[in-house]
C-alpha cells in the first residue's frame, strides 16, 4: 500500500469513529458517499465570538511614604584596606577570621580562637 492509500484509509476510519460537532469552531468530519471517490472532506464549524470577562481592577489606594532624618554613620574606629596577601575565611564556630598565606601554624590557632 502507499502512504497515500494508508492515510486516505486512515482517515476514513476517524470520519467513521468521530461524531459530528459544529460548534465553536470544531472540526467537523463529513463522511463521502460510498459512490464518490477521494478522501472525506473537513470543514470547520462557525465560531461564537465569546466575550471577555475581566476581574475588577484594584482599588486605588497610596501607601504613605515616611522620610526619616538622614543619619551618618561614623565608625568608632577608622577603617583600614586589608593587606593584599590577606584572605578571609570562617573561624570553627563560623565567624570571619582573617588567615596569611604560608603561616599555617598562625592560622590553625586563629582557626580555634573565638
Amino acid at each position: 500500500m502507499t502512504i497515500v492509500a494508508r492515510l486516505t484509509a486512515l482517515l476514513l476510519l476517524i470520519s467513521i469513529t468521530l461524531p459530528a460537532h459544529g460548534e465553536q469552531g470544531q472540526v467537523v468530519w463529513g463522511t463521502v458517499p460510498p459512490a464518490a471517490a477521494g478522501p472525506p472532506t473537513v470543514r470547520y464549524g462557525a465560531s461564537v465570538p465569546a466575550t471577555l470577562v475581566l476581574p475588577p481592577p484594584p482599588p486605588l489606594t497610596a501607601v504613605p511614604v515616611q522620610i526619616g532624618p538622614v543619619v551618618t554613620y561614623r565608625p568608632l574606629v577608622p577603617v583600614v584596606p586589608m593587606p593584599a596577601q590577606y584572605y578571609v575565611g570562617q573561624g570553627l564556630l563560623g565567624q570571619p577570621k582573617l588567615y596569611v598565606p604560608e603561616q599555617p601554624v598562625r592560622n590553625f590557632f586563629r582557626y580555634l580562637s573565638p
